[in-house]
């Protein structure tokens, strides 16, 4: 009887700003690596996350929203996105079913047909209702038409955020990467750095307590982490666009500030 070989990739998660990459990343996984938020550009980063089986790894890499905009953030973001396809095994792609598809969902098309790479489409958030789910069908094979190649192997309707099929789709994703030794230790969950890990963190409750009110363009940056007897301490800067924003980041007698720390204390 032929041994099952040890199989590893990098699957490569894509697609317009929150349709739920990181609630999917974070799903497949099974604990929390990439930070999640309404408010668009809440992922600036490439972030990995790894999936230990018994006879598999999966190297997740979880990236910003491709947009439509021109300002430079954006255009820094997409930079990030398309990078991330550099020598990937899979792509993932997720719509949101609860939305029309608009320009950059027809933007990712053109990227994900300019490839040859395997890919899955998953439909997201259908928790919310399939509204929109065969318009996101028809604009793809509409794509496929055009460049004369599909490289997509499922549609796959999912809840990320209710784990509805998640377990059918890593099966499809490990079933879809190739033979091959581990990337990672089997203890690695990410190869995110904690000073990053943490200033996400940080700057995600940002986005909890201040929602609307708070710049995309706010910044996190941690300066010092030093543990002290029992107690982890951690020194941060938060940086905004205008002298103005500093109240609303701090909140009357520090209040914003406070009910941050006590959210981000608890995640990390």
């Amino acid at each position: 009887m032929s041994k099952v070989p040890f199989r590893s990739g990098f699957v490569t998660i894509l697609g317009r700003p929150n349709v739920g990459k990181s609630t999917l990343l974070n799903a497949l996984i099974g604990t929390k690596i990439s930070i999640i938020s309404p408010i668009p550009q809440t992922t600036r980063h490439q972030i990995k996350g790894v999936l230990n089986l018994k006879d598999t790894q999966i190297v997740f890499v979880d990236t910003p929203g491709i947009h439509s905009f021109k300002d430079k953030l954006t255009a820094h973001l997409n930079t990030i996105a398309k990078r991330s396809l550099e020598g990937c095994d899979l792509i993932i792609y997720v719509a949101d079913v609860s939305r029309k598809p608009g320009e950059e969902e027809r933007r990712i098309l053109r990227i994900i047909g300019g490839q040859r790479i395997k890919t899955i489409m998953v439909l997201n958030k259908i928790d919310l209702g399939p509204k929109h789910l065969n318009e996101y069908i028809e604009a793809w094979k509409e794509k496929s038409k055009k460049t004369n190649n599909d490289p997509l192997l499922y549609y796959i309707p999912v809840s990320a955020k209710r784990g509805n099929n998640i377990d059918q789709l890593r099966e499809v994703i490990k079933d879809n990467i190739p033979a091959g030794e581990a990337y990672y230790d089997t203890s690695t969950l990410t190869d995110f750095p904690l000073k990053f890990r943490i200033a996400d963190i940080i700057r995600e409750k940002l986005f909890l307590v201040l929602t609307k009110e708070i710049p995309h363009s706010i910044a996190v940056e941690v300066e010092e982490i030093k543990k002290r007897k029992a107690i982890l301490h951690i020194k941060v800067n938060i940086y905004v666009l205008r002298t103005s924003q500093k109240k609303i980041v701090i909140g009357k007698q520090g209040e914003i500030l406070k009910k941050k720390g006590s959210y981000a204390r608890s995640d990390i």
